[in-house]
């Protein structure tokens, strides 16, 4: 099936059936079907945490949403780390930020940014998620999310049925170095960016009415956009420019 759609075109691109069979590929293929790490642009990151998710798929019918943030510390300096803790998790309400420090929202005890990062964490620290900077990227292997699985709930999965074109309420605006979508009401919305192949380059999860997306690391070419709300999944094709 791989090799079916690395032959796609843009013209091929716009015939609905193959667009259709490519996003059931990426949405079947599980995690295997996806890069090998995860990359944030340091200029994206500030003292202000930012949260991601990433979908692990088990099965035909089961997923989990494996949530970490980033953020700076008073020096500067990334931290990554799970949204959960090896003691809360349980709970499934994860951390918020108070300041210079991490709250976890279900036994109220706090943390210093500063202090987060140290592998020999456990407890209820936020769980530990290692990173290298590459340039002026933060990378986290796909390996190393997956391995804090166990610390977010089971959810079921019924996989993608019937993709839809992006509606007109929604409004898309791309650049060489942003994407810019406008919704019509707040919702929690997972929007991702695949390439022809089926790897998954970008993703975030928001609530948003309007959500910027930093596409300046993606090569000229045609990319696939899709955007999962509640039952609902859209696509929309985009190009990007040099």
């Amino acid at each position: 099936m791989k090799t079916i759609f690395t032959r796609i075109n843009a013209i091929l691109l716009s015939e609905t059936n193959l667009l259709l069979l490519f996003l059931l590929y990426i949405f079947s293929a599980g995690p295997n079907a996806q890069a090998q790490d995860r990359r944030h642009p340091v200029s994206e990151i500030s003292t202000t945490a930012k949260y991601y998710s990433y979908t692990y798929i088990i099965n035909a019918t089961t997923k989990k949403e494996i949530e970490y943030f980033i953020v700076q510390d008073g020096s500067g300096n990334i931290k990554t780390a799970f949204n959960a803790c090896e003691v809360c998790y349980k709970a499934d309400k994860g951390y918020s930020q108070k300041g210079d420090v991490m709250h976890c929202n279900n036994c109220g005890n706090e943390y210093p940014i500063e202090d987060l990062g140290s592998q020999g964490q456990g407890g209820c620290w936020p769980g530990y998620l290692p990173h290298t900077i590459n340039g002026d990227e933060i990378v986290i292997q796909i390996s190393g999310i997956e391995k804090g699985a166990y610390l977010f709930p089971e959810e079921q999965y019924s996989g993608v049925n019937d993709p839809k074109d992006l509606p007109d309420s929604f409004v898309l605006n791309v650049n060489a170095n942003e994407l810019i979508l406008k919704s019509p009401i707040s919702a929690e919305r997972k929007i991702s960016i695949f390439d022809l192949n089926g790897h998954i380059l970008n993703s975030i999860s928001s609530s948003s009415v309007v959500l910027s997306l930093n596409i300046s690391r993606l090569s000229s070419g045609v990319y696939i956009m899709t955007i999962e709300e509640a039952d609902k999944v859209y696509f929309r094709m985009i190009n990007v420019g040099r």
